[in-house]
């Protein structure tokens, strides 16, 4: 089955020529550590090892169709980088999600080695379906709350690190990220090897890059994130008013706090990126699974817990990964087609698999034991999902995880500033 003849505005990832699971080795090669990867710096005109500062900025959410937007427009900073830069149009990873994407980053890793492959999924060594980013139970707000089953990260996040690879090889790695990030379990993890400052405003987080960058006497890796493009395109939307200002915002700071005082240094790099983009969604019209008349036969097909309780969906409204008993998987694929009636293909794991979704090799343990079996992929700006109130209805405006062009396309940009 071609999932572009069912939907024609999907894009499918591009693990040979161009996707954000190339850029770790990326920039690892292009401070000299010796790494295999379709992007070799001299791909773009460098030569392996030319750079003493690599920055990778890396703004969640900001998708090629926003950069296009604001290109389009002419904004004053975007319209430079287009004339100067070296500016691509990548794709994401499938699932076009954060966690997939900062764990692809931390690790170097392709999704479907590393296993962290979107917001919440099942994880055997906890019994529960969980938020590995938020290290709690899917459907809490509270972070941390799986260290209160004594679970240890280390046992259900990958623990080799690119910041150690780059260490071996005589790198340093300079993480910032918000300051309520800094002591989660899930970066506690992700960044051993690397120095984290957190920051509490886009402004005084790029200060301390610059200072951080001017500082230190060495080939290093810096590493900015920002999670408030993301925000806002969740809450109202990838175009509303207030996400294109708290877009516009970011470039205007990284412009006076960054490429500006940055001017003429011929030994930094600047390689900006997106882990995905978004697409506008309309809650009303989420196609909740479990309110449905026929979901009393589906739930006889669902696995439970050791409790008995019916797993809930991994994924996300965009991606749902369902966990179904082994010997109703073609029941219950049968079955959500005529319930969904047109609305998404129902596949199976095997099958996206075989695509090439989830990288080039073969997907590791960890995890095909958290993907389950059957896979919804709502078509068009649809959504299909699981209710609970204040746990799991839909009340955002924007999405990702799903494989539209919208979620899927994301810039990549080399800048000499």
């Amino acid at each position: 089955m071609s999932l572009t003849a069912t939907d024609p505005l999907r894009t499918l990832p591009d693990y040979a020529d161009g996707n954000f699971a190339h850029i770790p080795a990326f920039l690892s090669s292009l401070l000299g550590a010796e790494v295999d990867s379709p992007l070799t710096p001299e791909r773009f005109g460098f030569q392996p090892g030319q750079f003493d500062k690599v920055v990778f900025l890396f703004l969640d959410a900001f998708g090629w169709n926003q950069f296009s937007y604001f290109r389009n427009r002419r904004h004053r900073v975007v319209s430079r980088l287009a004339e100067r830069a070296q500016v691509h149009k990548f794709t994401a990873q499938f699932p076009s999600t954060t966690a997939a994407h900062v764990t692809t980053f931390s690790t170097g890793q392709v999704v479907g080695e590393h296993g962290v492959f979107e917001w919440q999924y099942y994880e055997p060594e906890a019994d529960a379906v969980i938020v590995p980013l938020l290290f709690s139970y899917a459907g809490e707000k509270e972070r941390g709350t799986l260290r209160d089953a004594y679970i240890d990260a280390r046992d259900i996040l990958p623990t080799q690190t690119l910041a150690i690879k780059l260490q071996e090889s005589g790198v340093r790695t300079f993480s910032f990220v918000p300051k309520e990030y800094t002591k989660t379990p899930y970066n506690q993890i992700m960044a051993q090897g690397a120095k984290v400052t957190g920051y509490r405003t886009v402004a005084g987080g790029l200060s301390s890059l610059k200072r951080a960058i001017d500082r230190f006497d060495g080939p290093a890796l810096f590493h900015f994130y920002t999670p408030h493009i993301d925000g806002n395109a969740h809450e109202y939307g990838p175009f509303d008013y207030r996400t294109l200002a708290e877009a516009n915002a970011a470039w205007l700071l990284l412009d006076r706090f960054l490429f500006h005082p940055l001017r003429g240094r011929e030994d930094v790099l600047l390689v900006i990126s997106a882990d995905h983009g978004q697409i506008r969604i309309d809650p009303q019209e989420t196609f909740y699974l479990n309110l449905q008349p026929e979901f009393q036969e589906l739930r006889c097909y669902l696995r439970a817990d050791r409790k008995g309780q019916i797993l809930t969906p991994g994924g996300s409204p965009r991606d749902v990964f369902l966990y179904v008993r082994d010997e109703y998987v073609g029941r219950a694929q049968n079955l959500l087609r005529k319930m969904l009636g047109g609305r998404a293909d129902v596949l199976r794991i095997e099958q996206l698999i075989d695509a090439g979704l989830f990288g080039t090799t073969e997907p590791s343990p960890d995890f095909m034991k958290r993907a389950g079996n059957l896979v919804i992929l709502p078509r068009g700006a649809g959504t299909v999902w699981w209710y609970e109130k204040k746990k799991f209805e839909i009340t955002m405006r924007g999405l990702h995880g799903g494989l539209s062009r919208d979620e899927m396309e994301i810039p990549f940009i080399l800048y000499r500033p």
